[in-house]
């Protein structure tokens, strides 16, 4: 997998609505497993963290189906990954446990610092760091963060990212990583949901049998939407 650091192993922490989880979000880790080999980054484990009451910014929107069930098909996906890839890839309730204890929506900067790991790597899309305004500058604590976890910066097509803000962010954190020219597949979560709505069957490539059927089974997306509470 990943050759021996002495110094470091990295947790990389992947934040996702999952609502559902698709073929892209699987891209995603798998080409976070194979850009670290290629740097010679030692990985302690991969933590899938489904939201649960997130704080909404920019054009998100809040997850529209019960958190149990996008944990669940998040425990799929990890479980095809270690099956198939033997890579460590796990999954957290870790927000919900969250907002159970504050009753607080959820804000990255403090999940973060809520997951007991050291050298941790929070992963994000490209599309954060875009443009002359980059959206992640709205983040809550967004200078703390990096310098407590580092970064892992998924490039994504249309989303060109504004390299002087990522020098910047290196002088905050010299673990600031961007991951290029590896496969990604482009679908959102909304199209899908779309397409599952009307009862139609997305491609494989963009959504695992496994998932499929899960959805299927417990009716998700049928007619009406379910709560972000169980």
């Amino acid at each position: 997998m990943c050759k021996k650091n002495q110094q470091k192993s990295h947790t990389l922490v992947f934040g996702l609505t999952a609502d559902p989880i698709h073929q892209g979000h699987k891209q995603v880790i798998l080409n976070s497993f194979t850009f670290a080999k290629q740097q010679n980054l030692s990985l302690e484990k991969f933590l899938l963290v489904p939201t649960y009451q997130p704080n909404l910014i920019a054009d998100k929107q809040r997850p529209r189906t019960a958190f149990n069930h996008r944990l669940e098909m998040c425990e799929l996906v990890a479980n095809e990954i270690i099956k198939r890839y033997k890579y460590p890839v796990y999954v957290s309730d870790i927000e919900k446990q969250l907002f159970l204890k504050f009753n607080n929506k959820s804000f990255s900067f403090e999940t973060l610092q809520a997951i007991s790991a050291p050298h941790k790597l929070f992963v994000l899309s490209a599309d954060h760091f875009a443009g002359r305004w980059p959206k992640f500058r709205k983040w809550l604590n967004w200078k703390q963060l990096v310098e407590a976890n580092g970064l892992m910066i998924h490039q994504r097509p249309g989303h060109g990212i504004n390299h002087g803000f990522i020098n910047r962010l290196r002088d905050i954190n010299s673990d600031v990583f961007v991951v290029k020219d590896l496969p990604t597949i482009e679908i959102s979560s909304t199209l899908l949901r779309a397409e599952l709505i009307k009862h139609e069957k997305p491609d494989d490539s963009y959504l695992s049998e496994r998932v499929f059927k899960y959805i299927q089974k417990h009716s998700i997306y049928a007619k009406s939407v379910s709560s972000t509470n169980e």
